[in-house]
């Protein structure tokens, strides 16, 4: 896929011109503040139908005004062209369109929009608390895969629903009854979850020998419910996931009606990264940490291009700032390829090897190609 002309109204700061990109690199040079990220922002918008970094959807809009609207047509490897825009009222409606059709649910563009983003917030994954990981996991595969899509969205909901009934006091009756449906969606997302991290754990060891990493790392699913399920001989590793989950809610059911929360399950889930077998959060240096990151997100790249077969647009924010030469050296390699990409830096880079590119400069909001 690749973005071939975008307009906006009322979207932060942009200016409501009309901008066609290029077929590879597009680098958007600017100052900080000027909206170079503002545009990424839109963009990534229709992977999901929100934005990797405001808390509501009204902060998209500018300020003193009543809505904001964003519209861009994309090209697809089969030739397809389709017109993707989304509109934000101040007084909370959202409506999202693909050629014009109002999409019912924000879910139903999964796999539709096919975008990645890499910027230095994504060393929270490496680095950062067990949340973000687990988004990290859960944004990849609900995105390629429909039944995780489903399991996590049924986990989610029946976990709001339990936690409910425990705020309540529900009596031991219903209780059961929520454990029943608990325990089925919360096995099949660690069987989905668990399926996932070797495949990107795959693709992960791939990128590593093309960049030539020093570092042997590898990733793994931290479930204390599977880790107990596994050991047990006599059953499938599922039938045993199952066993264990009812006999840790039975042993926690009193603390959990005392604070009026689940304890158990996939929601308390972690990934364990290592290097060289070494926990890489205990032990990894910055600069190994960063190295992971690039894989990672690689990995996330050519995961969904394969399962979704058609080219990923690629968004890096501000990345040539955060990381060192070395690193973005070996990054660079993916912008000589034929996916288009879009980078954002203060500063001019150098953009040989990148063909069927495009330099903007970006001041007040507005796009000013080189």
């Amino acid at each position: 896929m690749r973005v071939d002309r975008f307009v906006s109204t009322n979207l932060r700061n942009l200016a409501p011109d009309e901008i066609e990109f290029g077929r590879g690199l597009n680098l958007l040079v600017g100052e900080n503040g000027q909206g170079k990220t503002n545009l990424l922002e839109a963009i990534y918008f229709f992977r999901f139908g929100r934005s990797f970094r405001a808390g509501s959807d009204s902060e998209l809009i500018r300020f003193d005004e009543p809505f904001c609207r964003a519209e861009l047509t994309a090209s697809f490897l089969d030739g397809r062209r389709e017109t993707f825009a989304f509109s934000v009222e101040r007084r909370g409606g959202k409506t999202i369109k693909i050629d014009g059709q109002v999409l019912p649910r924000r879910s139903d563009l999964a796999g539709r929009f096919p975008v990645v983003l890499f910027g230095p917030a994504d060393l929270r994954v490496a680095s950062g608390e067990p949340e973000h990981r687990r988004r990290f996991l859960d944004t990849v595969g609900t995105m390629t895969d429909p039944a995780y899509f489903r399991a996590l969205r049924d986990y989610r909901r029946v976990l709001e629903q339990r936690n409910a009934a425990l705020k309540a006091r529900a009596d031991r009756t219903e209780m059961a009854a929520w454990n029943e449906r608990l325990v089925a969606s919360g096995a099949e997302l660690i069987g989905r979850r668990r399926d996932l991290i070797a495949l990107i754990e795959a693709e992960m060891a791939a990128h590593a020998r093309d960049l030539d990493s020093p570092f042997e790392f590898s990733m793994r699913y931290d479930s204390p419910l599977l880790d107990a399920a596994l050991q047990a001989d006599d059953v499938t590793a599922q039938a045993g996931l199952t066993r264990v989950f009812h006999e840790r809610l039975a042993a926690v059911a009193h603390e959990e009606s005392r604070r009026g929360i689940t304890l158990i399950g996939p929601h308390r889930d972690d990934i364990a990264f290592a290097m060289a077998g070494h926990d890489l959060r205990r032990f990894g240096s910055q600069g190994q940490r960063r190295l992971f990151t690039v894989l990672l997100k690689l990995a996330e790249l050519s995961h969904i291009e394969t399962e979704l077969r058609e080219p990923c647009v690629l968004l890096l924010d501000d990345v040539f700032a955060e990381f060192d030469a070395v690193i973005m050296g070996r990054l660079q390699r993916v912008l000589g390829g034929e996916r288009q990409v879009f980078v954002t830096t203060p500063v001019p880079v150098d953009t040989a090897g990148a063909p069927g590119g495009r330099v903007f400069r970006v001041a007040d909001g507005r796009l000013t190609a080189s």
